[in-house]
């Protein structure tokens, strides 16, 4: 079968990539996961699985990272969520997405739950959604993320925190959010420097797909 309509328009590279911005980094097509690292060793590929357009996390593998360094960005990931029934709390489909690989924003099934700071949305250990915006688990849903870096003066002195904006399902669920430091399981303190987009591993089977981000 042809890639091509009848008007002669391509299909798109994956599900929703007609609507990425023409400065997009595509970190995520579907098919090519080259451009992960695995966190424990910068060197060596990613071992998550890739099928059926998206990227699953094989437990006990670790924490992935992308080649790719950012600072200010816009990112743009979509993740599914097992149903794990008999499971509670953070044992839920747990994973996380790390801006520069330091600051996390959570990945939990929390559908229908008061979210907390380590619910799904929440910035960890720094501050609750401020509305659960959680599909449930065996649903795609998304997250685009704004973030703003640390600054620092010619001295190497910080003047201003870090700043992170979160739309859950198109839902704003954090605006402009000061984030002070480092939410906890970070790949490092160096926060001057520029840093990967991190997917964790924390022992469930999420998946991922049509991960893209601009540097802003």
């Amino acid at each position: 079968m042809s890639d091509s309509c009848c008007c002669g328009s391509k299909k798109p590279l994956f599900k929703g990539s007609e609507s990425i911005p023409a400065d997009a980094i595509i970190l995520f097509d579907g098919k090519d996961f080259s451009g992960w690292v695995k966190r424990s060793d910068r060197n060596a590929p990613a071992e998550w699985k890739v099928e059926n357009g998206y990227v699953e996390v094989v437990p006990g593998t670790g924490d992935v990272c992308t080649k790719e360094l950012f600072t200010d960005c816009q990112v743009h990931i979509e993740f599914w969520l097992p149903l794990m029934a008999d499971a509670t709390g953070q044992a839920r489909a747990n994973s996380g997405v790390y801006l520069q690989g330091r600051y996390e924003v959570q990945v939990l099934d929390s559908y229908g739950l008061d979210s907390q700071h380590n619910d799904c949305g929440g910035i960890y250990r720094t501050k609750a959604p401020l509305v659960n915006a959680c599909r449930p688990p065996e649903e795609w849903q998304s997250y685009d993320i704004f973030f703003i870096a640390p600054r620092f003066n010619e001295c190497g002195v910080k003047i201003a925190s870090a700043r992170i904006s979160v739309l859950h399902n198109g839902v704003w669920i954090h605006h402009d959010l000061e984030v002070h430091e480092p939410t906890g399981g970070q790949l490092d303190d160096n926060v001057s420097e520029p840093g990967p987009l991190m997917l964790q591993d924390h022992g469930n089977k999420i998946r991922y797909r049509n991960i893209w981000a601009r540097k802003l």
